[in-house]
């Protein structure tokens, strides 16, 4: 009996734990939790990586692991919770993991992400056994891999034309891999241009700009090619390296990001862009020069312009810009090539060489090749100095008879081929140069002169005023002053005599008022330095110069000026009288007589 009484008791317990239990259940969590393999959401679901901290830490992920005791794990990363193609990007002995900025950057970068945009990515562990529940987060990368130079590589080279000035020389693309499509981010991409071995300073910069199929390119002509070649200090005529590499810049807060790409360097051979001071004509069509260097025309330059006269028959001839060097030639179609406008009595000789040729009335003719205007043209011969202008105009405060004002410029005559002078007086002051009378749109200031590469006198410098213009720095008083537009100079030297004599006397049947007869003579005052020159009326008979008044033993004939190698207005002949005087055969009237003994020409003007 103490048995079974024993037993009951015991069940009755039994019964009554599993009935408390059943109600303790229902009210506290008293049982202990199943076994786990748990990765723990990171702290944050947005992360930012910054280019500037490249060794800070990008993140940090925590798990619990009730499943292994192993302590060997690999972190898995994915662009979907499916994890179709997983990579493991690192391992662990403990039950966190961490990685850098600049490791996990290029992580993203590989699995595709674009740069500055956000990328969604997600995470899980491996313990060898099992996997970790995935969490997820989203990252914005930056861009590492550097820019491309892409269309050229360093087996480029070119020999730029002047005759194809507008033809594409070159052309490239920029690619930059980190970025898509639609990159929200904006990038400012430079092309650089640097001589090489320079190490990009200096450089000439060329802004890429959106094709119609949305690449960034560049195109350079020859003519801009060119340009940007001698800039950066390349020879002419001769090949030279050039060095080309893209920067790409993003302007931040934190500080401006900029990569550069790998450097391409490119052989460019450029043609000359400077005039050479002396255009050399050669050609049977050119009477005086024929096939041979014995005798060129010479054509110097002034400012611009080419000009003289030639002696032009129908025939062939051609242009060079270098004396005994037929590989200088300039012919034809190069003219007509780089834009320019040829009179009409020249066309191509359709020879060999493409010469010009002269389908005119043959004879004198003034030719001038001009440079800006891009024309050649051919008019009557000029008798006398040959410059651009007659003269030029002094004006301003630094020029004692002139002042600010158009009533009293000074004139400085032209005296010769491209030179202009005469007496000036000056004092510590500014002026201007002009090409005309009362125009002040034709002042040419300091900086112009010095731009084109002429030699300034020392007492002149840059007046620094809001016009740039001259100033004279030098002792106050009267000077000689040349502008020489052949040589590129200007000069000032001590005053020197305007004539030999204050004026020079007319007499002769052949001045209309005079006569043979001291009476009444013509005077023919100077009025620059070695000119003479007034109005005077002629009739068709003959008359003498005279260098004193009233002494018949001063006159000067026909001959004598023409043995001194003067060129006579063709209005002028040898009287062939006993004296050899001077005789009018021209149409009978008032015209202006310059003689010009520094020139030594004899000219008339209506």
């Amino acid at each position: 009996m103490k048995l079974k009484l024993n037993k009951i008791p015991t069940l009755i317990l039994g019964l009554l734990l599993v009935f408390t239990a059943c109600e303790t259940e229902e009210t506290l969590v008293i049982t202990e939790p199943d076994a786990s393999f748990e990765l723990l959401q990171p702290s944050i679901s947005n992360i930012n990586l910054n280019y500037n901290l490249p060794d800070n830490l990008a993140f940090t992920i925590a798990w619990n692991d009730d499943l292994s005791s192993s302590g060997n794990y690999t972190i898995e990363l994915g662009e979907s919770p499916l994890f179709e193609t997983p990579t493991a990007i690192g391992t662990s002995t403990t039950n966190t993991f961490s990685m850098t900025v600049s490791e996990f950057n290029e992580i993203l970068l590989s699995r595709g992400a674009d740069a500055f945009e956000p990328f969604t990515v997600f995470m899980r562990v491996n313990n060898g056994s099992s996997m970790s529940n995935a969490v997820s987060f989203s990252v914005s990368s930056y861009a590492e891999t550097p820019p491309v130079v892409a269309g050229i590589d360093n087996t480029f080279s070119i020999t730029l034309v002047e005759t194809t000035p507008d033809d594409e020389a070159l052309s490239l693309s920029v690619e930059d891999p980190d970025f898509g499509d639609a990159a929200s981010v904006d990038v400012i991409y430079e092309v650089q241009f640097a001589r090489s071995g320079t190490d990009f300073d200096p450089i000439q910069v060329v802004t890429p700009e959106e094709d119609e199929n949305g690449n960034l390119v560049i195109s350079l002509t020859h003519n801009e090619l060119n340009e940007l070649a001698l800039n950066l200090g390349l020879n002419a005529e001769e090949a030279g390296n050039l060095d080309i590499r893209i920067k790409a810049t993003i302007e931040m807060d934190a500080g401006n990001m900029e990569r550069f790409s790998e450097v391409v360097t490119i052989e460019v051979t450029p043609f000359s862009v400077e005039l050479a001071p002396i255009l050399y004509v050669v050609g049977a069509g050119a009477v005086d020069a024929g096939w041979s260097w014995d005798t060129p025309i010479e054509l110097p330059l002034q400012g611009v312009k080419y000009s003289g006269n030639i002696n032009l028959t129908n025939d062939a001839f051609r242009f060079f810009t270098v004396n005994s060097d037929w590989a200088s030639g300039l012919n034809y179609p190069y003219y007509e090539a780089v834009g320019y406008t040829i009179d009409a009595n020249l066309e191509n000789a359709n020879d060999g060489d493409s010469n010009f040729y002269f389908n005119g009335t043959p004879g004198q003719y003034f030719i001038e090749i001009d440079t800006d205007a891009k024309t050649i043209t051919l008019g009557p011969p000029v008798i006398g100095p040959n410059c651009n202008n007659d003269q030029l105009w002094l004006v301003g405060a630094g020029i004692v008879e002139a002042g600010w004002s158009w009533d009293t410029p000074v004139a400085l005559p032209c005296t010769g081929n491209g030179t202009y002078s005469g007496n000036v007086e000056f004092t510590n002051d500014a002026f201007r140069f002009f090409t005309v009378n009362s125009d002040w749109g034709t002042g040419i200031n300091y900086p112009t002169y010095e731009g084109n590469g002429y030699t300034i006198d020392s007492d002149f410098t840059n007046a620094m005023d809001g016009d740039s213009n001259f100033f004279f720095n030098g002792t106050p008083g009267v000077y000689f002053l040349t502008v020489d537009d052949i040589n590129k100079t200007i000069t000032l030297e001590p005053e020197q005599l305007q004539c030999e004599f204050e004026q020079l006397w007319l007499v002769g049947a052949g001045i209309v008022g005079t006569g043979w007869s001291w009476d009444t003579p013509t005077a023919l005052p100077c009025t620059g330095a070695g000119i003479y020159s007034g109005q005077v009326e002629f009739t068709n008979d003959a008359f003498r110069f005279f260098t004193v008044n009233s002494d018949w033993g001063t006159g000067i004939n026909y001959p004598t000026y023409e043995n001194d190698g003067y060129t006579i207005d063709s209005n002028f002949e040898n009287a062939n009288d006993g004296d050899s005087n001077f005789y009018f055969n021209g149409t009978p009237g008032t015209y202006t007589l310059t003689l010009n003994t520094v020139a030594k020409t004899i000219t008339l003007e209506q």
